[in-house]
């Protein structure tokens, strides 16, 4: 297959070109065809990599015994080649059959998005910033609990959030950077002198940035300050503009640069299924107009890809550059498979979505096989 004179967003800017691909690879990009699929005004982005995602499609990756087919060919008809199947706020007995289930799917190789890695949202989590988890779930960070979850995850346990407030969290953010997980500061209340007393333990990351936190103020910053003004701390971001105004995103864009921000879904079981009511972890969520609330009126998760969250950027103006570096190369970079994904080169496996002009898909595909098509 050839996808001539598309935009091709690479690591040396957007080059207009033809892209033949050859046994599931990229076999050429910077060469012309007489013949191929015509791509003009088209950008190809590299797949997208998602870091935190719960589900989607009707499949939930906290479940203990449940196969990701669904959910991960979902995700694929949007371009999303890999994902970081991310672990709710379960008991410790739950969430290591969570885990377990995931390892197993992860060694039959479903159809669909690539299983990269597993993020673990809970247990070690603050319950005065719970969100939508359950706090009779949460427990107080525990190394040796920590070493039971990376051991059952057969080294798949890449990303964990922590509220670096409690007690036992020290412990715990040295013992997962021995092991070499991402610890994400989230779900917490943590002011800006614990923040920095995570960061200088080794914590990277902030989790879903904004939400489900104590919030900036001027004259206290918090953890969430914290991580937007220091360089090297990787800011998630949900944009699907439910969890975030535009506003804010830029805010983020803006402290971040370009190589600090993982744009996530943080998407549940009932993304992609369109309005309705659906029971997780044992509570009511209403799905409404791409909303879903709780009973009670709060956020719980989006109802949407990391797709949804790109379009949004490139439709306010956002250089596709920065947003391939979010949705893409970052991302890749977190879960250490920048080796192999994430960018558009010669000789790797063809993970590869092409949005139109009005940045609607047009096709997209995994290793050469395609799975969504409309490109005339």
């Amino acid at each position: 297959m050839v996808l001539k004179d598309v935009g091709a967003v690479t690591p040396f800017g957007i080059i207009q070109t033809d892209i033949t691909i050859e046994n599931g690879k990229i076999a050429e990009i910077f060469h012309t065809h007489n013949k191929g699929k015509d791509c003009t005004g088209m950008l190809a982005f590299p797949g997208f990599i998602d870091t935190h995602i719960h589900g989607g499609f009707g499949t939930e990756y906290s479940a203990p015994k449940e196969r990701f087919d669904g959910g991960l060919t979902g995700e694929a008809h949007y371009g999303v080649t890999g994902v970081c199947c991310t672990v709710r706020c379960l008991p410790v007995d739950e969430t290591v059959a969570a885990i377990k289930n995931i390892v197993r799917e992860y060694k039959r190789k479903p159809s669909g998005a690539r299983i990269e890695g597993i993020h673990l949202e809970g247990p070690f989590v603050s319950p005065d910033y719970s969100g939508s988890m359950n706090v009779k779930d949460m427990v107080d960070p525990d190394p040796e609990i920590l070493q039971e979850f990376y051991d059952a995850s057969h080294g798949l346990l890449k990303i964990i959030t922590v509220a670096p407030e409690l007690k036992g969290a020290d412990a715990l953010i040295l013992k997962a950077k021995e092991l070499g997980i991402t610890v994400s500061m989230g779900h917490t209340g943590a002011d800006k002198q614990q923040a920095l007393h995570a960061y200088l333990l080794g914590a990277r990351q902030f989790t879903h940035t904004f939400n489900a936190c104590a919030q900036f103020h001027h004259r206290s910053p918090n953890a969430v300050g914290f991580a937007l003004t220091k360089p090297d701390i990787k800011c998630e971001a949900i944009c699907d503009l439910v969890h975030l105004d535009l506003l804010t995103v830029r805010l983020i864009f803006a402290a971040k640069g370009d190589d600090f921000i993982n744009m996530i879904s943080d998407s549940g079981v009932f993304a992609g299924m369109g309005d309705g009511d659906f029971v997780v972890a044992g509570q009511r969520r209403h799905v409404k107009d791409g909303i879903c609330t709780l009973d009670n009126g709060r956020i719980a998760g989006s109802c949407f890809t990391l797709y949804h969250g790109v379009r949004n950027l490139l439709k306010a103006g956002f250089d596709p550059m920065r947003v391939w570096k979010a949705a893409c190369h970052n991302p890749a970079e977190t879960l250490r498979i920048s080796h192999r994904a994430g960018m558009l080169l010669e000789k790797r496996a063809a993970d590869i979505c092409v949005l139109d002009r009005n940045y609607n898909i047009a096709l997209t595909m995994i290793g050469g096989d395609v799975y969504e098509e409309r490109i005339n």
